[in-house]
């Protein structure tokens, strides 16, 4: 009867501690990513001061006297410079046609304005520029 109490007692503790047949371990399960956390925003940079204008330099713009007049093209046809020089007086302008004969033959130069001072052809020429943009020529007569 000791034995059978002996044994008895061994089949509990077996029971209790875990001897014997073991439970299977779980299947793996997969892994979930968890989400990376945000980033925290960096923050602003603060903007940069904004650089000094510098000056421009001034050039001093002296009138030299003498008779100019502003050149807006040139033409081997007479019929194309007379065309130009409608389209200008249109516009205001005192144009006009003036033949010349150079060595690469006759050219129609379609001209504006007869001015005392090269300060004066200057003025128009660049209002002629930046209205028609047109190259332009300012000629001493």
């Amino acid at each position: 009867m000791k034995k059978l109490s002996l044994l008895i007692c061994l089949a509990l503790l077996c029971l209790a501690t875990g001897c014997g047949k073991k439970e299977p371990a779980p299947a793996p399960q997969p892994q979930v990513a968890q989400p990376a956390p945000e980033p925290a925003p960096a923050p602003e940079p603060e903007p940069a001061p904004a650089p000094e204008p510098k000056p421009e330099p001034q050039m001093k713009v002296v009138a030299i006297p003498g008779t100019f007049t502003v050149q807006v093209a040139a033409w081997e046809t007479k019929t194309e410079a007379d065309k130009l020089a409608s389209f200008y007086n249109g516009k205001g302008y005192d144009a006009r046609v003036e033949q010349a004969d150079l060595g690469a033959g006759r050219w129609y130069r379609v001209r504006i304005g007869t001015y005392d001072n090269s300060l004066k052809a200057r003025e128009v020429a660049e209002n002629i520029a930046q209205k028609y943009k047109s190259d332009i020529w300012i000629v001493k007569l």
